[in-house]
């Protein structure tokens, strides 16, 4: 998941690690400061609105590593991520039809 402005990003990082195939949605993300959870670097500290990615693909574990790592360096390195990193999420399938 990223800002929308951070989609190329995204695409660049799939791209150079090994993921050919995904899908990508808008999503619109707020934060209400109502419910205050552990996740303060989720949305931005206030209540706009904010345009998002999603992208998904399924992959093996391998390349989940790659792509995982590559996500934790760019956000390490790239000081506009520190307000609006980039999200990227495992998740282990139980079962599909």
């Amino acid at each position: 998941m990223a800002i929308e402005s951070h989609a190329k990003e995204v695409r660049k990082i799939l791209q150079n690690n090994g993921v050919s195939v995904y899908s990508e949605t808008d999503i619109e993300g707020f934060n209400t400061q109502q419910h205050k959870p552990d996740i303060s670097s989720w949305f931005a500290a206030d209540t706009y609105k904010r345009l998002s990615k999603l992208f998904f693909s399924i992959q093996d574990e391998a390349t989940v590593a790659v792509v995982l790592e590559a996500v934790k360096k760019h956000n390490n390195t790239n000081p506009e991520c520190e307000n609006y990193p980039l999200h990227a999420f495992q998740l282990n399938v139980e079962a599909s039809v």
